[in-house]
């Protein structure tokens, strides 16, 4: 920079250094920029397409698997959870065909939907979204007792800034997929929306920051090459939720060092409930415990029972974000409830991700 402004002559803007050196900094950012943006087309569809779809199978495969042990699972269905199962009669999702998903799945859809149609996180187009869910849906689907107390908030009349029930379970987390896929280039607003879109129905600070984890551990794996370090990441996004919650950010790291354990004595560990430090710490527990191998890890995680569908669809997430869809086996990724609309919905995302990059590198 000092060889263009001082010798050889006048530089571009005469003898205006400061102009010059502006002029070469803005020069490199671009450069810069649409090196950070040039991700292969193909493979960014793979990994939104993995990441959404293996939410729903994950979602499917715990289905049958809620609220029950591990002993339930075995006695109810005469082995572990291998495939797509119908739940046993009594179960809150018997009505259900095999393959279905729960509320997780319909939940995480309804944020889509509203970054698709308002190109951004808009709280107030969620809440509606959240609340035509609520009052749509027969029956439910075994829901959060927090997302439904939020929801009959929001039809008594409160605004989404009000409706948010003290509530420290994952429901809030399980609707952050699609905003760690869409916003993966932009972590101060990914955080920001995050946060607003999980007051909607959960305002502890454990539920939000687990909401935050969900979208930032989505956005690093999304665009994580051969040589990241699954471990990395996770550390990375206990830092990043360290404020908001010191807990969670203690269970990540703490996970990171008992993957060597066997999945049994490691989430009867963690624990496998629908609270927010322990669903989150067992869905990056199998992730971890096989990055790349979805079926492994998907089944990992809904024979733990309890929680099994959240577990099981947050897994199924992290490994399609980082292996892409060609690591869900095609039996499951055809056969899950609405196959097509899921795929359909990861493409309406990867064209939106994608419009924002052309933005981003022409800045």
């Amino acid at each position: 920079m000092r060889r263009l402004v001082d010798q050889n002559g006048p530089a571009p803007f005469g003898h205006d250094h400061h102009n010059a050196r502006l002029f070469l900094v803005r020069t490199a950012l671009r450069l810069a920029n649409r090196e950070r943006y040039a991700m292969d087309p193909k493979e960014l569809n793979s990994r939104f397409s993995g990441s959404i779809v293996g939410f729903a199978v994950g979602d499917a495969l715990g289905m049958p698997a809620e609220f029950l042990t591990r002993d339930q699972i075995k006695r109810y269905y005469g082995k572990p959870i291998s495939n797509f199962l119908q739940a046993h009669p009594g179960h809150a999702c018997d009505f259900l065909p095999a393959g279905s998903y729960t509320d997780d799945t319909q939940m995480m859809l309804a944020t889509a939907e509203c970054l698709v149609e308002c190109r951004r996180m808009d709280p107030a187009r969620q809440a509606e979204a959240l609340l035509s869910w609520y009052l749509n849906t027969s029956p439910h689907r075994a829901p959060m007792r927090a997302n439904m107390r939020a929801c009959k908030h929001l039809s008594a009349g409160k605004a989404w800034t009000k409706s948010g029930v003290f509530s420290s379970g994952c429901g809030g987390a399980m609707r952050m997929p699609p905003i760690g896929l869409v916003l993966f280039r932009r972590p101060d607003e990914l955080i920001h929306a995050a946060l607003e879109n999980c007051m909607i129905t959960h305002t502890d600070p454990r539920a939000r920051a687990a909401a935050v984890a969900v979208a930032h551990l989505i956005a690093r794996l999304v665009q994580a090459t051969d040589r990241c370090s699954p471990g990395d990441q996770v550390l990375e996004t206990a830092d990043t939720v360290a404020r908001l919650d010191s807990d969670l950010a203690g269970m990540l790291r703490w996970v990171t060092q008992i993957v060597h354990l066997p999945p049994e004595q490691a989430l009867f560990e963690i624990g496998t409930s629908s609270d927010a430090l322990e669903a989150i710490p067992a869905a990056v527990y199998c992730f971890m415990k096989h990055p790349r191998n979805f079926t492994s890890a998907v089944l990992t995680a809904v024979n733990g029972g309890d929680a099994a569908d959240s577990i099981g669809a947050l897994t199924g997430c992290l490994v399609g974000a980082v292996a892409g869809i060609e690591a869900v086996p095609e039996d499951w990724r055809t056969g899950v409830e609405n196959a097509d609309v899921l795929s359909g919905v990861a493409e309406n995302l990867v064209a939106l991700a994608c419009a924002d990059a052309a933005v981003a590198a022409r800045r």
